[in-house]
């Protein structure tokens, strides 16, 4: 009898939540388009993904799904158990290329990128597509209400998934490419949108990329150019400490990069690690050793 009356007492629980999107969530999950919350997708004619939500809208905890905070000492108990789920696997489907993402390094003076190797550039390219999915995902559950992503959706996602420092250097970047944009109208049939706005990633791809994976039902071009700049910028921020790391070898005062001194790295930043793992749980605050660090701008 007890068990039937908290089943009961959940199912009216559940019932009587209002998820604050009123029947537009509900439309939206009906159908299918949404970013992974499984480990399988299914492609579409057109080369794109469609991804299902696995959880009710409506449930008191279905928007803290991406940054729910577990422990990294449970991490492989859950993972044995079958409960830790894991973010879809961009593998070729990220809308950069290697060489953008090298030119993207360039682009700042202050980094000594050398001759960063494809191996050295593809795991890269690997862990930040594992954000580009969580900012992603907030982004189109901010964008349920209207059924639209514009660049305050993609604004505030970058501030929930990213820390403090990160975000506001990610958003500065998304700032200043949009005004670059919004001031170059005179050439605007003679230039790209990435050259207007002074991005090496293709605005185009980004915007391609969530038309494709069903960010929202409509998408406006300065989402695009904010998740493109976001990228961008934290593709940046990730190799600056890794540079600045003490595990990275020199020679001649030239930082050696290795995947094996790219991955000590990002372990022991406590505003890397977590968000760059494949799980879909966002990990807050702790480095690899479980070593809880306070954050910096907290």
């Amino acid at each position: 009898m007890a068990g039937k009356g908290k089943t009961a007492a959940r199912t009216l629980e559940d019932l009587t939540l209002d998820s604050g999107y009123g029947g537009a969530a509900d439309s939206f999950r009906s159908s299918s388009v949404s970013l992974c919350c499984s480990d399988t997708h299914l492609s579409y004619a057109h080369g794109g993904n469609c991804w299902h939500l696995t959880e009710s809208m409506h449930s008191r905890h279905n928007s803290l799904d991406t940054v729910n905070t577990v422990l990294a000492e449970d991490t492989e108990i859950l993972e044995c158990s079958g409960q830790c789920a894991k973010l879809p696997e961009l593998e070729e489907d990220v809308p950069w290329s290697l060489g953008e993402v090298e030119g993207a390094l360039r682009k700042d003076e202050e980094l000594c990128v050398g001759d960063a190797s494809r191996e050295i550039l593809a795991k890269l390219s690997a862990l930040v597509s594992r954000a580009l999915v969580r900012v992603a995902r907030e982004a189109q559950r901010l964008s349920l209400r209207y059924a639209r992503c514009t660049k305050h959706e993609i604004q505030s996602a970058i501030k929930m998934v990213l820390s403090w420092t990160i975000s506001v250097n990610c958003i500065t970047a998304a700032l200043s490419a949009l005004s670059l944009y919004n001031m170059n109208t005179g050439d605007k049939f003679s230039r790209g949108k990435s050259a207007r706005c002074g991005l090496v990633f293709s605005v185009g791809k980004f915007f391609r990329w969530m038309v494709d994976s069903r960010v929202a039902l409509r998408i406006h071009e300065h989402a695009a150019i904010y998740l493109s700049a976001c990228m961008e910028s934290l593709f940046r921020e990730v190799f600056s400490r890794v540079q600045r790391s003490a595990l990275v070898e020199k020679e001649n005062g030239v930082p050696k990069f290795s995947v094996e001194s790219l991955e000590q790295a990002i372990n022991n930043d406590s505003e890397l690690w977590g968000l760059l793992q494949p799980y879909q749980h966002l990990i807050c605050g702790k480095n690899a050793s479980g070593i809880l660090c306070l954050l910096k701008g907290i």
